[in-house]
Parts: structure tokens; sequence; C-alpha cells
């Protein structure tokens, strides 16, 4: 019989206590623009699809209108979407709130696979996604 190894317990409780969200900060670092990156996600409602993309100047407020506007879309998530821009958008929802890793997994395994894209992508596994991430920008926080 082996014991268990209480530092690993400890280390995956702690991954699962992870909190994802999208830096500005981390986009900076990976040379991405993070109004570009934004701006290309807006719906065909959003306020600011009249300006022209170098008038944009401020990533939270793109942020805040996509959240308003383009969430509601019936394309704005769709299950043939890669896994990390799934999880994009589903942050973009939330308004960029740091948000569980479990809630994460859990809406995209539930809510997006389908039976023609089934997502069978484990916890850790998502983790390492995410962690591995140098598009979106994604960065964790415990909790």
């Amino acid at each position: 019989m082996t014991v268990p190894n209480p530092e690993a317990q400890t280390q995956e409780e702690e991954d699962i206590l992870r909190y994802y969200q999208v830096s500005f900060e981390r986009l900076e670092e990976l040379n991405r623009s993070a109004i570009t990156l934004l701006a290309a996600r807006r719906g065909a409602m959003s306020p600011s699809m009249v300006q022209e993309d170098h008038e944009l100047n401020n990533p939270q407020e793109l942020l805040e209108e996509i959240s308003d506007y383009s969430a509601g879309e019936a394309d704005f998530i769709s299950s043939d979407m890669p896994i990390q821009e799934i999880v994009f958008r589903m942050l973009l929802v939330r308004r960029n709130e740091p948000t569980a890793l479990t809630e994460l997994h859990h809406e995209l395994t539930e809510r997006w696979a389908t039976p023609v894209r089934p997502i069978n992508v484990s916890l850790k596994s998502l983790q390492r996604i995410l962690d591995s991430d140098n598009y979106y920008g994604f960065a964790s926080s415990g909790s």
C-alpha cells in the first residue's frame, strides 16, 4: 500500500483553486496588442464598430463593450472554436473577472461540448493549456 504524499495533495488542491483572467500586462509582455485582440471579437452591434481600429485606445472599455453587446450574439462562442478561443471568450463574457479553473472546465466540457465535437479535457490538462498560452494573455492567481 502506498501512502499519499501530502505535498502532492496540497499542490493539486492549489491548482484546483486557481483563478484565470486575461492579463493586459501579460499581452504586453508577449508583444501583443490587447486592443487588436479585443477589437477582433466585437460583434456587429458594438458601438465602437463605427470607429477605425487605430482610434481605439482603451482595452477595458472594449472588454466592457464586448460583454454588453457582443456576448449575446448567437455565434459569439461556438463549439467548433479552439479550446483557448472558447475560454478567452468565456472570460470576456464575464467582464474578465477572475474565474475558477473548475468553473471554466465545467462550462467548457458541459456547455460547449457536443456529440459532434466532444471536449474531453481533464482539469489538469486545461490548466496546462492555459498556463502554456502565449497568445491570449491568460494569467492565473491563487484563491
